[in-house]
């Protein structure tokens, strides 16, 4: 029997990780050439990051960037206990969650700033910039599969729907005789 359930994530964070998520696989079926919804679905993603991130520097604890930082910093210290056993669930992210979180930002940011490049006269039909955004997709797109298979192997582990907990808000903390 769950002994505790925890408010953590706030509604921007959850409507912004669910629509970025949508915008994220929309875009990555629907080709770019001559469509027009491809660059305005990679402009919305984009818009979603810079609301996500400006939301980190005020938002709820679990949202700040702060909170993201200090997390991803205590990789070391998750290893150990990772080791010993412990798969105790955090309040936020844990330490590659929060990894794994400033990189997906990072990559769809630059994604869309490849993008935007090839938008422009100077870089029209630019290879380079057409390959950095082609592989940059890419390893987003791969990245989001490891965040999946994360978000499920930690879920199984620390015995916590951290699904349930997105759509929800609130994260469940299985009783320790569990």
């Amino acid at each position: 029997m769950e002994s505790s359930r925890v408010y953590v994530w706030d509604p921007l964070v959850r409507i912004v990780h669910w629509s970025l998520a949508t915008l994220i696989l929309v875009d990555l079926f629907n080709e770019a050439g001559a469509n027009p919804w491809h660059r305005w679905l990679g402009y919305a993603a984009g818009a979603l990051v810079v609301t996500r991130l400006a939301w980190g520097m005020a938002g709820s604890p679990h949202a700040r960037l702060s909170a993201i930082a200090k997390s991803a910093g205590e990789v070391s210290k998750y290893v150990t206990r990772w080791r010993s056993g412990s798969r105790a669930p955090y309040p936020g992210h844990n330490p590659p969650g929060a990894w794994m979180a400033l990189a997906l930002w990072f990559l769809t940011l630059s994604v869309v700033a490849t993008g935007w490049l090839l938008q422009l006269e100077r870089f029209w039909g630019d290879d380079l910039v057409e390959d950095v955004h082609t592989v940059t997709a890419y390893t987003l797109a791969a990245f989001i599969v490891l965040h999946v298979s994360g978000v499920l192997l930690t879920s199984l582990a620390s015995r916590t729907n951290l699904i349930k907990a997105m759509i929800t808000g609130k994260k469940a903390f299985p009783s320790p005789d569990r």
